[in-house]
């Protein structure tokens, strides 16, 4: 039986989740965590006390790929991410840290169990990049940026939003415009719904 390390901030996700996967008969949650640091705080405490840790990507004071960045390349257990979205650029994202899958919290738990079963055996799981094979790639903050394009957000209620400056949202955005290859809002609005951003 693997054990397994749950990290999210929602506590009835954390024990919807635990207690299907104890169900399934092939994993034991050893621990349900809340946070980034919380995670790398445990793993100091049980340096190899897991053999797979499923994590969050939006959480409160560190998102899931930032914690990722800051417990590789030391870190050898594999993770997963369990994410409200279910992208291809957070997953490339994911994938070029280090992460071993990403996977949408509306999957089948059997899909999960599968899944997760996979990643212990070596292969990686990334759903979301199977439906995108085209080499189009944001960063996590450009992906926060880009959402905030979809739902209408002038650069000042982005900045507001993403504790950035507006210097820094205005040259997010004219990357994001030269990655979509358009000339202007309307059209990367467009462009990035098309690509299921929203």
């Amino acid at each position: 039986m693997m054990k397994l390390v749950l990290v999210d901030d929602q506590a009835l996700v954390q024990q919807g989740v635990a207690t299907l996967l104890e169900m399934s008969g092939a994993f034991k949650v050893v621990a349900t965590l809340e946070s980034g640091q919380s995670l790398k705080d445990w793993l100091g405490e049980h340096p190899s006390g897991c053999d797979l840790v499923l994590l969050d990507f939006h959480m409160p004071g560190q998102d899931g790929i930032e914690t990722l960045k800051s417990l590789k390349p030391a870190l050898r257990t594999p993770v997963v991410f369990l994410s409200t979205f279910a992208d291809a650029a957070l997953s490339r994202e994911a994938r070029r840290n280090g992460a071993s899958g990403w996977l949408a919290k509306s999957v089948e738990i059997s899909e999960l169990v599968s899944a997760l079963q996979a990643v212990a055996t070596g292969e990686q799981v990334f759903p979301a990049l199977s439906h995108h094979p085209q080499d189009w790639d944001l960063s996590a903050r450009e992906f926060e940026v880009a959402r905030c394009l979809v739902a209408g957000m002038t650069n000042q209620q982005i900045a507001d939003q993403c504790c950035l400056s507006l210097g820094t949202v205005k040259n997010y955005t004219s990357n994001l415009f030269s990655k979509l290859e358009v000339a202007n809002r309307a059209q990367a609005i467009a462009s990035l719904r098309e690509r299921g951003i929203s």
